[in-house]
């Protein structure tokens, strides 16, 4: 004997729930706001289940409704994975910048520090002489560099001319 399997029981729900997955599914690609989609994810596992069951006691298709239930489960899981992510990340910068500054205490020794300090006062000194004749100097510099490089540009141009022309 055959079943009859043209209820429709839980479909409506299956449909909810397999177009919240989508949404949950996609969203959960994003970077840094994936986390955001565990909202919708659960909502639609929830609905997938409930339709699922009724599809169940009604005998009815259940094609529909499980794979609403896969795609909340596939997005619900990536997006717990980026909040889970988003949340150690702080631990682990800090990790990072601990053995970073013990890495670095281990390399410089106390004159390449004294060399550095005396390499930054130095550079504090020159930024402090920048004055409106300095700029004005660099600008004439930087425009004098900028017509050499585009006559050279010219005469490059004119070679490849000139060779384009011999062949």
């Amino acid at each position: 004997m055959e079943e009859n399997k043209s209820s429709s029981s839980g479909q409506g729900l299956g449909i909810a729930g397999l177009v919240l997955g989508i949404i949950a599914l996609i969203i959960s690609f994003i970077p840094c706001l994936g986390m955001y989609a565990l909202v919708p994810g659960i909502i639609a596992i929830i609905l997938s289940a409930i339709g699922f069951s009724q599809a169940s006691k009604a005998n009815a298709k259940k094609g529909l409704v499980t794979a609403a239930l896969i795609i909340s489960i596939v997005g619900t899981a990536i997006a717990s994975w980026q909040l889970y992510i988003f949340r150690s990340a702080p631990a682990k910068l800090e990790q990072f910048g601990k053995e970073f500054q013990k890495a670095l205490e281990e390399e410089l020794d106390d004159e390449d520090l004294e060399d550095l300090e005396e390499a930054m006062e130095k550079l504090e000194g020159e930024i402090e002489e920048i004055t409106d004749e300095t700029i004005e100097e660099a600008a004439k510099a930087a425009s004098e560099a900028i017509k050499e490089f585009a006559e050279e540009l010219d005469e490059v141009a004119d070679e490849l001319d000139d060779d384009d022309e011999e062949k």
